[in-house]
Parts: structure tokens; sequence; C-alpha cells
């Protein structure tokens, strides 16, 4: 591989991500972000390692923007309702401080079955991005079912 060749490749891809709204992904598409792209455009241990690390980082910042999305859409219907949106935003909160506790976790315990090896890293960063698009799908169920917006 040529250095650069896989940023390059997946930069596209990145700035689609970062430029529209979280994107709902489907079983095999967070397979494909959070594993196999990985495994096709790297080919050493620590360029397969960067790379999901790229992808949790990527997860997560969308995760953010979701949840920001999440909040504001609380606040639209309180204000359609005509109440206070305080309590479900605190709701809301403390809910996704209890799930970033879950994610960590268990996301720690897998990277712990690598038991030491070289794919130590790795399998955190797989999970955190797996977890994550898991989390961004739930947002937008909420905002879309729930809320309708």
């Amino acid at each position: 591989l040529m250095p650069g060749r896989t940023t390059l490749r997946a930069l596209p891809v990145l700035l689609l991500l970062l430029a529209t709204p979280a994107l709902a992904l489907d079983q095999s598409q967070i397979q494909s972000a959070c594993y196999t792209d990985c495994e096709r455009e790297t080919g050493s241990n620590p360029e397969y390692k960067a790379c999901l690390a790229r992808a949790a980082d990527t997860a997560d910042g969308l995760l953010n923007q979701e949840f920001s999305a999440l909040q504001e859409g609380v606040r639209s219907a309180a204000k359609d309702m005509g109440v206070n949106p305080d309590t479900q935003l605190s709701m809301l909160k403390d809910a996704q401080r209890k799930w970033i506790a879950f994610r960590d976790d268990t996301c720690n315990f897998e990277d712990s079955l690598a038991f030491g090896a070289t794919a130590t890293g790795g399998y955190l960063s797989s999970c955190i991005c797996a977890l994550s698009y898991g989390r961004i799908n739930d947002f937008e169920r909420i905002r879309h079912s729930i809320l309708g917006q």
C-alpha cells in the first residue's frame, strides 16, 4: 500500500458522514464501517488499528451530533405543547451518561478478550464504533417515531 492511499479512499465517505446528519445504518453497514472496511483497506496491524480508531471517532462524533439533534427535538416538541422540557432533557442526559458507561465497560470487556495480543485496542475501537452507531439508530428512532421529526 502506498502511504496515504487508504486515507484518500476513505476521505469522500468521511466527508459525506460529517457533512450530513447522522445516518441510520443497518447491521451490515455497521459491520462494514466498524470492521471490514478497515480489514480491506489496510496492510498492517498498526494501520488496521489506526483505521478502527478513526472509525470509532467518526461514529462518536456522529453520536454527539444526533444527541444534540435529539435534545433540540425534545425542546421543540415541548415548546409545541407549551411545557418546559427540563425534566425530559435531564432524563436524556442521565440516560446517555449511563449508556456511555455501559458502552465503555462492554467495549473494555471485548478488548480484554485479546488477552494482551496484538488485537488489543482494535477490539475496543470496533466495539465503540458499532455500539455508537446502534445508539445513533436509537436516537433517530425516537426523533422520528415518537417526536415525529
